[in-house]
């Protein structure tokens, strides 16, 4: 059984998400507070009232407190504004739900967010442990951080919600993506001990470089290891993505693997989208041969 966990509820979104999900879920209710964790939460649901700033606020924190955990987050606003939904979703928000809607709408919505990511077959983890092992060697070398793998997910969602990416393209025998997400705090003391600074001489400048710098030496240490093997692939030129809730060009229609790495109390997490091309043009033909 799920657990769903209410966030600022009045008593009427309390009762109208127990009537739409206490029969497959357990519902909990709580103020919002500096000490807010998710716990066990299978899905979050805020109350937003009022304004847009104090919501914004809210979900931002509630997001980065579900440390790239793949935890709904579910806001109750009245209205459908585009700005405001937009503003919301960027700061961390699944989706922007308004309980107006029919019941039944309702709990379809709540339902489908409810399904778990898929995990990655055996044949997948073939090529996303060298790049586990990798980003974990990378940390220790370069930058003296003992990273810890936590988890790992698919997903087929572009928007990221931490504060700076490096991303890199990969093309050649296999084709795809990789990115390496952080929030400042964590990126601002990994980057000053890649540099052998304090990390008061970190700007937001050195930060940028030093994500770029990161992926690029994650993915071309994991090159290595697929050079004659279908996986094989070549760099492009790093790029950096900066902002909450920014979007990231993996391929479109791509299955992203979501890597999940702990350091202390603190994560970050890697992206992972890769594919031989030979796979790809069978994919291709199959779909053709159905259009037929």
């Amino acid at each position: 059984m799920k657990n769903i966990l209410l966030v600022d509820c009045n008593a009427e979104v309390t009762r109208t998400v127990a009537s739409l999900l206490s029969d497959t879920c357990k519902i909990s209710n709580r103020a919002f507070g500096d000490d807010f964790t998710p716990g066990n939460a299978g899905m979050i649901i805020l109350n937003a009232q009022g304004g847009i700033d104090a919501p914004a606020e809210k979900i931002s924190r509630i997001r980065k407190a579900c440390a790239f955990r793949a935890i709904p987050i579910i806001v109750i606003k009245d209205g459908d504004d585009l700005a405001t939904i937009e503003r919301l979703l960027s700061a961390g928000a699944t989706e922007v739900l308004s309980l107006d809607a029919p019941a039944a709408a309702c709990r379809q919505i709540l339902q489908g967010h409810l399904i778990p990511n898929r995990t990655p077959l055996e044949k997948e983890m073939a090529y996303l442990t060298p790049f586990i092992e990798n980003t974990m060697t990378v940390l220790k070398k370069m930058a003296f951080v003992d990273a810890t793998f936590r988890e790992v997910y698919f997903s087929d969602v572009l928007r990221t919600y931490g504060d700076i990416s490096g991303i890199i393209g990969l093309s050649g025998t296999s084709e795809g993506t990789v990115a390496v997400t952080f929030y400042w705090d964590l990126a601002r003391k990994v980057i000053a001990n890649m540099m052998r600074v304090t990390e008061d001489k970190i700007n937001a400048e050195y930060i940028h470089d030093g994500a770029g710098e990161l992926i690029n030496m994650i993915s071309g240490s994991t090159k290595k290891q697929f050079k004659g093997t279908p996986f094989h692939f070549d760099l492009s030129l790093p790029t950096v993505v900066v902002g909450s809730g920014h979007q990231l060009g993996h391929p479109e229609g791509s299955s992203i693997a979501v890597l999940i790495f702990d350091v202390g109390e603190q994560s970050f997490v890697l992206q992972v989208c890769l594919k031989p091309k030979k796979e790809n043009k069978e994919q291709a033909g199959s779909v053709q041969t159905e259009a037929q």
